[in-house]
């Protein structure tokens, strides 16, 4: 095969990832209880949060391409998971390339629908990167996804399929290779083939007649013309690329031009392409060297394509190991064989080549599946460097669940490492998966009720999220836990003693005697949930009042207390000791305040 212009070496498109940045309040200050019972935090009003997705459609495209790659953003609220209102605004941004036309800017300011809006996206012209970003950001919300940058792709021919037909001409047969644009020429032997369609990568045409006598057989050379008479125009040539045989058929030669993939366990059962000419079912193809071939499963077969599952190299086989062998196929009704020496490799590196998804809750319990090669049990599997557990493995694609991360309350990111256990190989993914806290952060909506008695002891819900597994706390001071719903969206528990000496007070003279006395009142605390896993925390100021045993109205007394507090015979502050000396709070019996 010959062409005007280089073949060059496509490099590998990115998958896609996701990203949400949210935002948390907390507050330290006490205040009187203010609730709107049900409602959660952020349903209304600024600080509304996002998930925001960006995917892109293909994942990868030449340098120069003109086809455009479609960008998708959706945006959900991070509380409650319904899609962004329709008119959001979101603000698209790529480092090259240009939105909505060839050449135009690299920002763009679009609006949502339902939640999701698609966006057209050109690659650049020429660039040094090997993908480029793509980023969404709806009121301050981020996502983004990668897109593959190939080289630009060079026109080139491969092969022709079927690669034989009637002398007489009339077969509809497929031009294959990359870089096709229209108008396009193909000549069969020099005469002109009717051209079908023209897509990148084939053409579809009807055949000539052959230039030669009817009952001979004739190979001739397929040449193909692209952009005929534009700036563009290019052309290259299969010799031998097409055969006339009388009748349509006939025993042909068949060749083996390349194989995919290209290794593969030692275990076998890869499915393998053979990429060739002049296949003709039955077929055998084996994989081997010197004396050791071993047969593989043949799962499909047409003139120019072979589908296979590789042979172990085990048992019989053992001498294939960690070697590159031979694929060796076999027409089997003409004998005519077609060899292709160190075509495959037996015991693949291990390579990482994406994951999805690419974040998850930091409690874990997330199924992610890692894509690549090399992949073989027993394996071990950690997930931004922590152990995950192995849900299946085959050569190319295993699945990880991942675990928690405990007493970390932030965002969680690294790379998805594995190892065979058998071998010691492994690899590392090139990109970050995150723990995502935003989603586990515990949350409470209301308490209800929202009183309760000095002594504890009183059975309080507290209603939100993620609450499944958290310590409660009122004023500092754990509570018991009684139950908790199992989607975590409540907690029951009793409440904790809340001392005296912590209540509020005010003045009062119930007597009227102008002489001032104090009063316990009802004192609200801060209700506290606390994630035991991660750590982290949310905190209901002034959740729960505490309701005083005593509210009466203590030390109302004139000038003269004929009776004070410690000689009464009365345990005014109920500690349990009454007056001086059994109770230490008394300095001495004319002492008229038993709790001081």
């Amino acid at each position: 095969m010959t062409a005007n212009r280089p073949l060059r070496k496509l490099t590998l498109g990115l998958a896609t990832i996701a990203l949400m940045v949210a935002a948390a309040c907390t507050s330290d200050s006490p205040s009187e209880p203010s609730r709107t019972p049900g409602t959660p935090p952020g349903t209304g009003g600024g600080g509304t949060t996002y998930n925001v997705t960006v995917t892109v459609s293909p994942t990868s495209v030449a340098a120069g391409a003109t086809d455009p790659v479609l960008v998708t953003v959706r945006a959900t609220r991070t509380d409650n998971g319904q899609p962004a209102p329709t008119g959001t605004t979101a603000i698209l941004s790529a480092q090259v390339g240009s939105f909505g036309a060839v050449g135009g800017a690299n920002t763009a300011t679009v609006t949502l629908t339902n939640g999701t809006v698609q966006v057209q996206y050109f690659a650049p012209e020429t660039t040094t990167l090997s993908s480029v970003t793509i980023q969404a950001n709806v009121a301050g919300s981020i996502g983004q996804a990668l897109l593959g940058l190939d080289e630009e792709i060079t026109f080139f021919v491969s092969f022709v399929e079927p690669n034989f037909g009637s002398p007489q001409g009339g077969d509809e047969v497929t031009v294959n290779g990359a870089g096709f644009e229209a108008p396009a020429r193909v000549l069969f032997g020099g005469v002109n083939a009717q051209v079908l369609s023209v897509s990148p990568t084939r053409i579809r045409v009807r055949t000539p007649p052959s230039s030669q006598p009817p009952d001979q057989r004739t190979t001739v050379a397929v040449a193909v013309t692209i952009d005929v008479n534009g700036a563009d125009e290019a052309s290259d040539t299969i010799a031998g690329g097409f055969t006339y045989t009388p009748g349509g058929g006939g025993d042909v030669q068949p060749a083996i031009f390349s194989l995919t993939p290209g290794t593969g366990p030692n275990e076998g059962g890869t499915r393998v392409e053979i990429v060739g000419e002049g296949f003709q079912a039955p077929v055998q193809v084996e994989f081997g060297t010197a004396g050791t071939f071993l047969e593989a499963e043949v799962l499909s077969v047409t003139s120019t394509r072979i589908e296979v599952r590789t042979p172990a190299a085990t048992g019989f086989g053992q001498a294939l190991q960690n070697q590159s062998v031979t694929v060796r196929v076999r027409n089997l009704n003409s004998g005519l064989t077609a060899t292709r020496a160190d075509i495959f490799r037996y015991g693949v590196a291990v390579l990482i080549t994406g994951f999805s998804p690419g974040t998850g809750p930091i409690g874990g319990g997330q199924a992610v599946t890692v894509f690549g090669q090399g992949f073989d049990a027993p394996a071990a599997v950690s997930v931004a460097g922590v152990g995950g557990t192995v849900l299946s493995v085959t050569g190319t694609e295993l699945v990880v669940r991942t675990s928690a991360v405990a007493g970390v309350c932030g965002d969680v990111s690294g790379p998805i490492s594995m190892t065979n256990l058998e071998t010691g190989a492994g690899a590392s993914s090139g990109t970050n998966y995150t723990y995502r806290v935003a989603d586990s952060r515990p949350l409470v909506f209301d308490i209800l009720p929202p009183t309760g008695v000095e002594a504890g002891g009183t059975a309080v819900t507290l209603t939100g999220e993620n609450l499944g597994n958290v310590l409660t706390t009122f004023g500092g001071r754990p509570a018991s836990e009684l139950s908790a719903a199992a989607d975590g969206s409540s907690v029951t528990v009793s409440t904790p003693f809340l001392p005296r000496a912590e209540f509020a007070t005010e003045a009062c003279d119930d007597n009227a005697d102008g002489a001032q006395g104090v009063r316990f009142i009802p004192t609200a605390v801060d209700v506290t949930v606390t994630d035991r896993v991660t750590t982290c925390t949310f905190t209901f100021p002034d959740g729960f009042s505490y309701a005083p045993a005593d509210a009466s109205c203590r030390n109302d007394v004139g000038p003269v207390d004929p009776d004070p507090e410690c000689s009464d015979g009365i345990d005014n502050d109920m500690d349990g000791d009454i007056d001086f000396p059994d109770d230490a709070e008394c300095t001495d019996a004319d002492d008229d305040d038993e709790s001081a």
